[in-house]
């Protein structure tokens, strides 16, 4: 192969040997080690970082599928805190959602969470810079990008909802969407998790009153949340939750989904029965391991339905 011919290849996949200009022209650099990786579903990928809004260096895992592109993209946000290791076994996964998406012809883009941010803010734009970097890429379909999340994962990428322009977005058991809705469910007798009764408890003094006071008037108490939102929501939403998972009680989803509706803004929903926390990734995401756990047929059906969805609005 010929230096011209290696060019193109190399500035492609960001296997530059040392940081540069071109290596990180996009926001986004290999790391020093980290080979490509050829998957078995004949994709390659490989251990990245993207630069954070502040220039912090952020773990990330990027994949694509065979060919040329460019190829439209889907950026993944795991659940819990930030975890490299899961980033990168949920990029490079053979199991949902990740094989799916590549099957359909897309490349996926997993991104990690800084390991300490004092405000919540801080994720959303880290987040934000990772997509802008993607779209970027030479080999990558800027006009398509798509975002999927898990719990905390869902929970940024609900707020990105009304602060970027993407084509859709798919929000699996989105944690803290609201907190007064959270209270409501705790009133009526919802189990929910302990840390969900904790961020009430916070926030309440926080703001020095009751959620039930809260929503009579949150812009007095500058409570904002995904579902207060509601009304700059730039992209339609797919939301995925098991009807039995504490860590995101559905009626909080579903007050969200009516309210966005309400609006007349397209949002559909898969509410299955039986979908504990972390389904959706075919992972035991909310224990942040890594490892693969039992792909039931709802994981099957969520990452179906997920496929059909960004299709629609990627429209070819």
């Amino acid at each position: 192969m010929t230096i011209k011919l290696l060019i193109p290849f190399f500035i492609a996949w960001l296997a530059v040997a040392a940081p540069s200009p071109a290596q990180d022209a996009a926001g986004i650099r290999h790391v020093v080690g980290a080979d490509i990786e050829k998957l078995p579903d004949g994709s390659t990928g490989r251990i990245v970082e993207f630069r954070g809004s502040d220039g912090t260096y952020i773990p990330a895992y990027m994949r694509r599928p065979s060919g040329n592109g460019p190829f439209p993209v889907v950026v993944i946000l795991h659940g819990g805190a930030a975890h490299k290791d899961v980033t990168y076994s949920i990029g490079r996964a053979a199991i949902p959602p990740a094989a799916n998406f590549v099957a359909a012809g897309w490349a996926v883009f997993s991104i990690d969470f800084r390991s300490s941010a004092a405000e919540r803010s801080v994720e959303w734009d880290d987040a934000i810079a990772a997509i802008e970097a993607v779209r970027r890429l030479p080999f990558i379909d800027g006009k398509r990008v798509a975002l999927f999340g898990g719990s905390h994962g869902a929970g940024v990428i609900s707020r990105l909802a009304s602060r970027v322009d993407v084509q859709c977005a798919v929000l699996c058991a989105p944690a803290a969407l609201d907190l007064i809705e959270i209270s409501k469910a705790v009133a009526n007798g919802v189990e929910v998790v302990g840390v969900l009764k904790k961020m009430i408890a916070q926030a309440e003094q926080k703001y020095g009153a009751k959620m039930a006071e809260i929503e009579k008037d949150p812009a007095r108490y500058g409570y904002e949340s995904a579902l207060t939102e509601a009304s700059k929501v730039r992209f339609p939403i797919l939301i995925v939750n098991g009807r039995n998972d504490t860590s995101a009680p559905p009626s909080v989803v579903e007050a969200y989904a009516n309210k966005i509706r309400s609006l007349g803004k397209p949002i559909d929903m898969y509410l299955p029965a039986n979908g504990l926390h972390g389904f959706y990734f075919g992972f035991l995401d909310n224990r942040n391991t890594g490892k693969p756990a039992d792909v039931t047929p709802e994981t099957k059906e969520a990452a179906s339905r997920a496929v059909a969805f960004i299709q629609k609005y990627f429209g070819r």
